[in-house]
């Protein structure tokens, strides 16, 4: 009854195992595992499938695709997006707009015709929301300034990608009527505007109710629901002539104001997954190596003009947008890679007839260059930082100078009168400005710099007294007075600048007093090394005081509670 054909079942194990290999060894030399599968894929193309399982693979690297657009809306965090919304927005928006022209151009150069360069531009604009979050996250970074305002921005883009789909769905080679396509194009953002709006509005009355139901029901039930609500939605949407994958990742933003959101992640997470995994390696099925080897050159001169140039966009929307330069230096380098939708955006050029096989292929490669290149220097981002600056201060004062005074602390200035005994520190996010709170509750005389110019000037409003600027910079730190201080918070979320901060700190100043608070357990003793006196990992920390609580809540004698928080020391090698 549920027999295989034996020749179908070894094309499909073919298909996993191949890719499975490549993302376990790419994985071991901390390569994006995504790279993996594509090259598995690729490595695919010179066996035989019959056509019977390339029709099921297909079919499974579809409803992959509809699972990825559902959580991608599921991840839709709108408190977050509000928080920093007009940063958010305006970068955002900037973003696509500048980068699809600039993309346009470098295209147009490259001999492609003006249609296809105009889809090229919008694929290559946005930036990989699964990537980058992942990178952000492995970092520690998603509090950060940077690490929130990153994730908003790729929040922001993955609402655009509506309107985007929705263009490269209408847009072929045989359209005839150019005014007939705008109207179709208007028409249905028009129409899918009307049914987001609705959906929100369902969504915040019916969707809670009708999830909640059914979770306290059973929750095996939910777990089938959640399935054939995505299903149901995509079926719907087939039937109202809205692109499935708009109305599956509508869907998806609606569930994600339900109550029972994080279960529903966690239940078709590892479905999405392994489904995704699918897609990534179909579409490394359709790169032709013979193809890609005899472009090369012109591959990797396309990629490298069109990473530099959204690299420089990003830094100039951010520098206009009043960050510091090493804030706009961080961001740009978490986002100026292409994004994983380009694939799909890509292949439906190619099935509408726009992009020959031979380009799909090229600027799929492009797509895969940079998606390998970037956690290369997202990882490391503060040392190409400190390059960059040294070598414009070495070579191009001019630029040094500009970008010292115009950009970096020309907008906030520091009191000159001379400081005694205070208190510097360095980073005024949650942490810093909780210290600095305190010590204005204790009267206790301190100075704040912080590379957040929102951050800046909401605390001079409240008479913090603080300055815009860089605090691993040596000039800063003596514009401090930091020789007359007595001690220096450093709160920093990266461990680059943490270490600028301490070596610099103890050349001026060898006897103050330097705290440190560090993300990741590895770097305490790296940061002791260096010369910090007080190095705190803000988790153990959390983690100590939950441990006190709970042993004073069983009523422990207080010696006992002392033992057993210094044995956990010892055992955690955190010293006493």
């Amino acid at each position: 009854m549920f027999e295989i054909p034996s020749n179908q079942l070894f094309n499909i194990v073919l298909f996993l195992l191949v890719p499975f290999l490549c993302g376990y060894l790419l994985k071991r030399y901390n390569l994006p595992v995504i790279i993996g599968y594509i090259v598995g894929g690729i490595l695919m193309t010179t066996l035989s499938f019959s056509e019977v399982s390339l029709v099921v693979i297909q079919q499974f690297a579809s409803f992959g695709i509809m699972l990825l657009m559902f959580t991608l809306g599921l991840e839709i965090n709108f408190d977050r997006l509000y928080v920093q919304r007009k940063i958010i927005v305006v970068a955002g928006v900037l973003q696509i707009i500048l980068t699809s022209l600039i993309i346009f151009i470098v295209s147009m150069l490259f001999h492609f015709t003006p249609l296809q360069s105009f889809l090229i531009g919008i694929a290559f604009s946005s930036s990989s929301t699964t990537l980058v979050a992942k990178i952000i996250q492995d970092r520690g970074e998603e509090t950060s300034f940077v690490g929130e305002l990153a994730i908003g921005i790729l929040m922001f883009q993955d609402l655009a990608f509506i309107p985007i789909l929705i263009i490269f769905t209408y847009l072929q080679s045989s359209v005839t009527s150019y005014t007939n396509l705008v109207k179709d194009i208007g028409w249905t953002m028009l129409q899918t505007t009307l049914i987001v709006l609705f959906m929100y509005y369902v969504g915040k009355r019916v969707a809670p109710f009708m999830f909640h139901k059914i979770a306290r029901s059973s929750r095996e039930l939910l777990n089938l629901f959640i399935i054939v609500f995505v299903f149901v939605v995509a079926f719907a949407s087939a039937l109202i002539g809205l692109p499935i994958l708009i109305g599956v990742f509508i869907a998806g933003a609606v569930v994600s104001q339900t109550l029972e959101h994080f279960h529903i992640f966690s239940q078709v997470r590892p479905i999405r997954d392994i489904l995704g995994i699918i897609f990534f390696v179909y579409i490394g099925t359709h790169l032709n190596l013979a193809t890609v080897s005899n472009s090369i050159p012109q591959i990797l001169l396309f990629t490298a003009v069109i990473l530099a140039a959204k690299f420089m966009i990003l830094i100039f929307i951010f520098v206009y947008l009043k960050l510091h330069s090493r804030a706009s230096f961080h961001l740009s380098s978490y986002l100026f890679q292409l994004s994983e939708n380009a694939f799909l955006l890509l292949s439906i050029s190619y099935a509408n007839g726009i992009l020959t096989h031979d380009q799909l292929v090229s600027l799929t490669a492009s797509v895969l260059l940079s998606i390998i290149i970037t956690p290369l220097l997202t990882n490391n981002k503060d040392l190409f930082y400190l390059y960059v600056r040294t070598f414009f201060k070495r070579y191009v004062p001019a630029v040094e100078m500009f970008v010292r005074h115009s950009i970096d602390h020309s907008y906030l200035s520091l009191e000159t009168s001379r400081r005694e005994s205070h208190i510097i520190i360095c980073g005024y996010g949650r942490i810093g400005s909780y210290v600095g709170r305190a010590l204005m509750l204790a009267d206790i005389p301190f100075v704040a710099v912080d590379y957040n110019y929102q951050i800046v000037a909401g605390a001079r409003k409240e008479g913090v007294d603080i300055i815009y600027g860089d605090p691993t910079d040596a000039d800063i730190l003596k514009s401090l007075q930091i020789e007359h201080a007595v001690a220096l918070v450093s709160c920093l979320p990266d461990i680059y600048s943490q270490e600028h901060i301490v070596i610099n700190v103890k050349k001026i100043n060898s006897k103050i007093l330097l705290l440190s608070n560090v993300h990741k357990r590895e770097y305490v003793q790296r940061i002791k090394d260096l010369g910090a006196d007080v190095v705190i990992q803000s988790e153990y920390e959390a983690s100590l005081s939950i441990i006190k609580k709970l042993f004073a809540v069983k009523e422990l004698p207080k010696q006992d509670i002392i033992n057993k928080v210094r044995h956990f020391k010892l055992e955690q090698g955190m010293g006493i």
